[in-house]
């Protein structure tokens, strides 16, 4: 008896500690965020490089032969902006401006995610907005409000180089491998 008293004690104690001040968003930020990208899924290696790739977004470890500029690359984003923007790791990799991750959200699309320097280019459908992470998983908040994590690798002509695509209609793809990516970097056991 006296230890469901106590439990119940415990309970009400924990509660009056929290209140709903605790549980609203914190104030935004302008703090940025930078990480890099890694991809699990199954039947791939897991960890794969997230990488640039002639404006797309590839996966692996090094590029396919047809890709004249391949960039490793880092991300950033901050607290009050939903765009991954993106820096080259090389000092010799000169873009006039800053390149923009975008997806394709048209129904049913299933289409290369890709870099962009201006929202102008883009067709109808395309988004550079929208990107967060939810503990280290890369996301996309759509217009209704879902988080959709809808990235698939699509295999290349060279072996463990993925070309990453967004499935806009959430359904098995034929030509994919459904992956996560995540800022999560692969462990190195030596």
């Amino acid at each position: 008896m006296n230890l469901i008293l106590l439990v119940a004690s415990l309970v009400a104690y924990a509660g009056s500690c929290v209140s709903a001040s605790a549980l609203k968003p914190r104030a935004n930020q302008a703090t940025p965020t930078t990480f890099k990208l890694y991809a699990y899924g199954p039947n791939i290696t897991n960890g794969l490089r997230f990488f640039y790739g002639d404006g797309q977004a590839y996966i692996g470890s090094s590029a396919p032969p047809s890709v004249t500029q391949a960039v490793n690359i880092t991300l950033t984003s901050t607290d009050s902006d939903t765009t991954f923007l993106v820096n080259a790791d090389s000092a010799t990799t000169n873009w006039t401006s800053q390149p923009m991750m975008y997806i394709d959200t048209t129904t049913n699309a299933f289409e290369p995610v890709g870099f962009t320097t201006s929202n102008t280019t883009l067709s109808e459908g395309e988004v550079t907005e929208g990107f967060g992470l939810y503990g280290g998983w890369a996301f996309h908040l759509n217009d209704a409000g879902t988080v959709d994590m809808n990235f698939y690798a699509s295999p290349t002509e060279e072996n463990d180089v993925y070309l990453v695509k967004w499935n806009a209609a959430s359904t098995k793809a034929t030509d994919g491998i459904s992956i996560a990516l995540r800022t999560e970097a692969p462990m190195v056991i030596t």
